[in-house]
């Protein structure tokens, strides 16, 4: 005589077995919605504000700009795909797209990263000065962004985009009314030009927002950075230390014009060129000016909806 089915509390064993599926895929689904909930929240999904990101990539630099517009604008990409993790931390899973990136100088650590960049997101413009590098890097850079159809502006000071020149406010960068964006320097053209020292020819860019302003410096030696200070009618909040906190930079006379609350150093641990100088260390703290270091603190976010920003260290979950 054929056995009945193994019954529990009534039922078929392959209709529980497949409960308990159903119940677990469920359970998986409802998880991934919370993770891709919290993910979204992070990274100002259903916000306003400011974001500004300055990566921790290494002895390099990476900063990420998150408009509350949605706007996103990346200035530099370090020296390798380290840049694709952490875009890979901030952006939503399936934004694979950065409106624009700045690249301040073709030093490796400050467009290393961007060939990887180019082959992962479609970027929509790159601008840089048009100045020459030293290596193959730009050249390939130059492939791809002709493969991938990416337009390359050269630009200086006072120089706006001409494809964003009518586009809302934000210094004709269409960054929205209340966001600026604006070149400082170089105030030269640099195209195609050879140079001995890139650093001189490193994009400043003064970010406002509201109250808030952030200074990035690339590698500007002093030089440059005293050119700059006729453009600076009042201190910023936040200065991105040129230079990964180089001696031939953020000279005295330069902190007193800016007069920043916060600095931030992007540089590598233990690096083999001495970042931070011990000089630049001291000239900052004798002005009282909080610092953050990637090298110490991680990754660092500064955030504002206009007003005083926030600065903060490690503040990835991922």
């Amino acid at each position: 005589m054929a056995r009945s089915p193994i019954k529990s509390r009534g039922r078929p064993l392959k209709s529980v077995k497949l409960r308990k599926k159903i119940i677990g895929l469920s359970l998986m689904a409802a998880a991934m919605v919370l993770a891709l909930a919290w993910q979204a929240v992070y990274v100002g999904w259903f916000d306003k504000e400011l974001k500004v990101w300055v990566f921790d990539v290494g002895q390099g630099d990476a900063i990420f700009i998150e408009t509350p517009e949605g706007k996103q604008i990346l200035v530099d990409a370090g020296s390798d795909g380290t840049i694709l993790t952490k875009l890979g931390e901030v952006m939503l899973p399936w934004d694979r797209t950065i409106d624009a990136v700045v690249v301040t100088h073709p030093h490796a650590d400050h467009e290393g990263g961007l060939p990887e960049v180019l082959r992962r997101y479609q970027v929509g413009i790159i601008y840089e000065t048009g100045v020459l590098g030293y290596d193959d890097l730009q050249e390939a850079v130059r492939e791809l962004v002709e493969e991938h159809g990416t337009e390359i502006i050269l630009t200086s000071e006072g120089v706006l985009p001409p494809s964003y020149a009518t586009y809302g406010g934000g210094q004709g960068w269409g960054l929205g009314e209340e966001l600026g964006l604006e070149v400082l320097a170089p105030d030269t053209n640099l195209q195609n030009k050879k140079l001995d020292n890139l650093n001189n020819a490193s994009i400043v860019l003064l970010l406002t927002y509201g109250d808030t302003s952030i200074l990035l410096t690339g590698d500007a030696p002093i030089d440059e950075e005293n050119q700059i200070l006729d453009d600076l009618s009042e201190q910023v909040d936040v200065l991105k230390v040129a230079h990964h906190g180089s001696v031939t930079s953020t000279s005295g006379n330069f902190l007193e014009t800016v007069s920043p609350r916060y600095a931030i150093i992007s540089v590598g641990a233990d690096n083999d060129y001495g970042h931070p100088h011990p000089a630049t260390l001291e000239r900052l703290r004798a002005r009282g000016i909080e610092m953050f270091r990637t090298d110490l603190d991680g990754d660092i976010l500064i955030t504002s909806i206009g007003g005083e920003p926030t600065v903060e260290s490690r503040p990835l979950p991922f």
